[in-house]
């Protein structure tokens, strides 16, 4: 019997939409999203940080929470980029790197290319408003 997979676009912020996903601040973050999906078997189809907020395409396994997947995510990565960046902190007058909230969406499987399209281009989207 074949396990069903469900597919969501899920962003979620910075704390107070501070400019922190720059540089090796950013870089450290892709590499934390990638190491944590594999490590916790969370299906990471696509994601993009861009300078205050994160996009992401996961597939989700049907006994696999988005709740609990998006917790992980987003707690193993805060911590570990406090640790490694703790100036953070006192740059940023914070104790929580993203925000306590995530915006969701669950994606038909015939949209998931609408999607990773979408999330494949947030840098232009944001370059559109940075002039």
């Amino acid at each position: 019997m074949e396990t069903q997979t469900r597919f969501y676009h899920v962003w979620f912020a910075t704390k107070g939409r501070r400019w922190l996903l720059r540089g090796d601040v950013e870089e450290f973050i892709k590499l934390l999203l990638q190491c944590i999906a594999l490590e916790k078997q969370i299906g990471l189809l696509k994601y993009k940080t861009v300078v205050d907020h994160v996009h992401m395409l996961l597939e989700l396994r049907q006994d696999q929470s988005l709740s609990e997947a998006i917790n992980l995510l987003k707690g193993i990565s805060a911590r570990q980029v406090f640790l490694k960046f703790p100036d953070i902190k006192l740059d940023a007058h914070t104790n929580h790197f993203w925000q306590k909230r995530y915006g969701a969406r669950l994606v038909a499987p015939a949209n998931v290319g609408a999607v990773w399209d979408y999330i494949h281009t947030q840098k232009e989207h944001m370059e559109k408003f940075d002039r």
